[in-house]
């Protein structure tokens, strides 16, 4: 996989819009085991709410995900799950660190002309918190972020990325997306997007890879200037 960050560079330098993921991308909003804290919390306060717990609530560790679940077998108490989600993200945008690379990246893909878009499972004021620490070049990033209303539209919907291209006026051929989960790909590959896998971790590239990443890289920093 020596070859990897090259490759990544190379299908960036040819696309008109880039896509980034915000939570593994640009920023770890629930570092930790804080991810699984909040996902116990959202799935106590669904059950107080009356809903009886099925295998896939029981056995979900992604909180975005558990609120889907639970929309979908309760509207009333998904909305109610969905606004305590979104107080503890924003609660945990406050001090959330930007990746390292990630505004320069963003600069470079803004410097070469490509338009850059922000999407994500997490609710869009937790984001904008995030991005509003990194300079102009993040600040100004246009968020697409979960809906309220529809929580069948979270990735692995194209919906996001689908939403990004149309704002950006740019066709989804012409984009590409970076993220960290077969579910980042998966939303790429369903908006006819190509995909660029990123994480430290080699056994997580090769997963990214064959859930149809079209590349794969550890970092922002790898994928940030230099030659291709």
């Amino acid at each position: 996989m020596d070859n990897e960050p090259r490759a990544a560079r190379a299908l960036l330098s040819t696309r008109q819009l880039v896509v980034l993921d915000l939570d593994g991308p640009l920023t770890r909003l629930l570092p930790g085991e804080e991810y699984v804290r909040v996902t116990a919390g959202a799935l106590e306060l669904a059950l107080s709410l009356g809903l009886e717990p099925d295998d896939e609530l029981a056995t979900q560790t992604d909180h975005v995900q558990l609120l889907r679940r639970v929309a979908e077998l309760n509207p009333q108490a998904g909305r109610t799950v969905e606004q305590w989600c979104t107080e503890r993200e924003v609660a945990a945008a406050a001090t959330a660190p930007l990746a390292p690379g990630a505004e320069a990246f963003v600069a470079a893909c803004l410097g070469r002309g490509a338009a850059v878009a922000v999407v994500t499972n997490n609710a869009p004021a937790a984001a904008t918190a995030v991005l509003s620490r990194g300079g102009a070049a993040l600040a100004e990033l246009p968020v697409h972020g979960r809906d309220p209303e529809r929580p069948d539209r979270l990735k692995p919907s194209p919906h996001a990325l689908l939403a990004a291209a149309g704002a950006a006026v740019v066709a989804p051929a012409d984009a590409v997306m970076v993220g960290d989960s077969p579910s980042d790909v998966h939303a790429a590959t369903a908006a006819g997007m190509a995909c660029i896998g990123l994480s430290p971790e080699p056994e997580r590239r090769a997963e990214l890879l064959a859930a149809g990443a079209a590349a794969a890289a550890p970092s922002l920093v790898d994928l940030g200037p230099g030659p291709v």
